[in-house]
């Protein structure tokens, strides 16, 4: 309480307010409505210092601040009223109020600049009120998403001609796009196999000696000329989504006429890889063709980036004549949340499928069973959402935290995501990080007590007992019901951080050490492999393939089973494991892919268990195939997993904030072949995408390579 009484000291007593004072705020005192600052000696408001603090309703600047850093009141969509910046204040940085949709009034004292997006989405802002003769520096995009038709910007009359020129304060008078360039090398991640972009005009070799060389033109496709999308029926999906972009991102105009370019929807089983497709653009219009619907599919997400042009969110009027053919590095790219720590509202996971899809993932790991709580509806053991989907608390975050999803919401989700042709995996847990089932089944661990939902992070003693027969069924039942509900091929049985010691609770279990005697086993990673053994059984029965983080207890890995390479420094390890068991492999080293880790010193989450820092580049340099050779990744390699374990992430858009870039990054890793892969090159692409994920209200970590320029 001592860091809580010195914020409130300094709040009282005009003493600096220092980042750790936000993030206490932010965090833990999350009931406070109000934060008034005006009697304090704060200067500067740090980057996320409220960042998507819901419950804020009221905001009182410093009266002698400085600058706002970026993301600094993102979301905090209850702030209304007048926000008054005196003028010692010399900027507002990128996105810092983005999506504060309730504010009503900006009033300017001095000559703030405005960075990118600084209030992006505050819908409803009436009033801008500024005081300087001269217009101050002002983003272009400043005030995306806002009707400016509905905002009066009051300015001293005798300057008002000039901010009717200035940068970002013209679109107050009438709104000027900037125009939107397409040029596709600057644009796509993850980067395609081939590129060819034609120049409007080219010479095509002479045959012979003293021939005269043929000109050939390339002219690009304007949309306004496009009548329409063609496909057949088995491409309805795609063809709904091509429609989509058509109307979000383009010029094209909806019209009668019946001759002009089309996009052309086509399936082509000549091409190698179920995702592979290739992509024609020209002044005919648009062939994109696949080997299956999700090839089509990947195809279109590529068109959508080329249509985002250089993002200044101008509708793209052309694109120049290209060829593109592309096919995917690793079968499988997935993004893992963990709603469990902290609950993930329904609608926001379904519309964080959307936002992967857009990278070309194909896979939702879903969380949904630890010690903190059981996310998932089993029909058959009721309990289990009844007694802990419900508490308070994570670590010193005294927050509610309550949730659960039905089975007829994962269904929906399942439905919803194939439309994007992203697969839902779903995991459990055991033999560790089962709290949760112990505390509504207590005959399920080896002590057979009660056991309180875990507040706190760290690994939990309370396993599963082999021993115990009413663990074989209660298994049974759960896999039974999860299969049921998720057609996906795969069930993650989780596997991890079974206890300190590593399973060493099942050696002071007498049911436990009758087992050992029993099956003749000296060792307690036996009694694992026994478990283990008799649930994949199980699950083969059930027709999916078992996952499971990899540890080093497991000796033996059971053939026809996916292993996840998570551990720092332990990679090689799990492969050869993988390698000499012919399992296949996913690659999460913490290192590279753990994406809840903060992507640099001081960010969110400020305050952990002790992360270590996951940079942008970290992510980026991951290598699939870990240095192994081509036999490793024609066998053993399935793919590449970014996880988003929620202890710290309180808030959907944290989600997002942790995720991207780095997403993207990890994207085109497992995507994109190494030949086509920079990382210089990559930040140049990723620019115009951010800015789009910036104008939409998706909160980005720009803390590296990506700050304004």
């Amino acid at each position: 309480m001592k860091t809580l009484s010195a914020f409130f000291v300094a709040l009282l007593m005009g003493l600096p307010v220092s980042a750790q004072n936000f993030r206490q705020l932010r965090d833990v005192k999350v009931n406070e409505t109000s934060l008034d600052l005006s009697k304090t000696d704060c200067t500067v408001i740090p980057r996320n210092a409220m960042h998507s603090r819901h419950r804020l309703r009221s905001l009182v600047l410093p009266q002698q601040l400085d600058s706002v850093g970026s993301q600094a009141f993102f979301a905090c969509k209850g702030i209304g009223g007048r926000l008054r910046f005196p003028a010692t204040t010399r900027v507002v940085e990128a996105s810092a109020f983005n999506g504060c949709s309730k504010l009503r009034e900006l009033s300017f004292e001095g000559t703030t600049r405005l960075a990118p997006f600084a209030f992006a989405n505050c819908s409803g802002l009436r009033t801008v009120r500024l005081s300087a003769l001269v217009p101050p520096i002002c983003a272009d995009n400043a005030f995306d998403g806002i009707d400016l038709r509905r905002v009066e910007l009051i300015v001293p009359e005798r300057a008002r001609k000039d901010y009717r020129r200035a940068p970002g304060w013209r679109h107050f008078f009438a709104k000027k796009e900037m125009a939107n360039v397409c040029r596709p090398e600057e644009i796509l991640v993850p980067q395609p196999l081939t590129l060819k972009v034609f120049p409007e005009e080219t010479f095509e070799e002479a045959a012979e000696s003293g021939d005269k060389r043929k000109r050939i033109r390339h002219r690009p496709l304007r949309w306004a000329d496009v009548i329409g999308v063609a496909a057949p029926q088995e491409l309805n999906n795609e063809k709904l989504q091509a429609e989509r972009i058509l109307a979000e991102r383009t010029a094209y105009m909806k019209v009668r006429r019946k001759t002009g370019p089309t996009i052309q929807l086509q399936l082509d089983s000549s091409l190698p890889n179920d995702e592979a497709y290739t992509l024609d653009i020209s002044k005919k219009g648009v062939v994109l063709k696949g080997k299956t619907a999700a090839g089509v599919f990947r195809g279109l997400m590529t068109l959508e980036q080329l249509c985002i042009g250089n993002g200044t969110g101008a509708r793209s009027e052309k694109i120049p004549a290209l060829h593109i053919a592309d096919q995917p590095r690793t079968p499988i790219r997935e993004l893992m949340v963990d709603p469990v720590r902290h609950f993930i509202p329904f609608a926001d996971l379904k519309a964080f499928v959307v936002e992967m899809a857009r990278y070309k993932y194909n896979a939702l790991h879903l969380h949904l069973v630890d010690d903190q709580g059981w996310r998932i509806e089993i029909k058959k053991y009721p309990q289990l959402t009844q007694k802990a989907s419900d508490r308070v608390g994570m670590d010193d975050m005294p927050e509610r935290i309550s949730g659960f999803y039905t089975q007829a919401q994962m269904r929906e989700l399942v439905r919803f995501a194939a439309q994007y042709h992203v697969m839902i995996i779903p995991e459990i847990e055991l033999p560790g990080h089962e709290v949760a089932a112990v505390h509504c089944f207590p005959q399920l661990s080896c002590a057979k007590k009660p056991v309180p939902i875990r507040l706190t992070c760290g690994v939990s003693n309370e396993l599963l007992c082999p021993a115990e027969p009413f663990v074989y069924e209660f298994l049974d039942n759960v896999l039974t019901e999860l299969a049921d509900v998720f057609p996906a091929p795969y069930v993650h049985l989780g596997g991890d951080e079974a206890g300190q010691p590593p399973l060493g609770a099942w050696s002071d279990c007498p049911a436990c050490q009758e087992l050992k005697r029993k099956e003749g086993f000296t060792e307690n990673w036996q009694l694992q492999q026994y478990l283990f053994d008799r649930v994949i059984d199980r699950l083969k029965a059930l027709k999916k393939t078992p996952m499971y983080w990899y540890e080093q207890e497991f000796k033996t890995i059971q053939p026809g089973c996916v292993v996840y390479a998570w551990r720092h420094g332990l990679t090689k390890m799990a492969i050869d494991a993988a390698v000499r068991n012919k399992a296949q492999i996913m690659l999460c080293p913490g290192e590279h892919c753990y994406l809840d880790y903060p992507q640099q010193r001081g960010d969110m989450p400020e305050v952990n268990w002790g992360m270590p820092v996951t940079t942008l580049q970290q992510t980026y340099r991951l290598d699939p195939a870990w240095g192994q050779d081509s036999t490793f990744v024609r066998q053993n390699l399935l793919g590449v997993s970014g996880t988003l374990w929620s202890e710290c992430i309180n808030s959907t858009e944290r989600i997002y904030y942790q995720a991207f870039p780095r997403a993207a990054a990890l994207a085109e890793a497992g995507w994109s072949y190494p030949s086509r892969r920079n990382y210089t090159d990559f930040l140049r692409r990723l620019r115009p995408l951010t800015d789009d994920q910036q104008r939409r209200g998706i909160a980005v970590n720009l803390s590296e390579g990506l700050k304004e320029k």
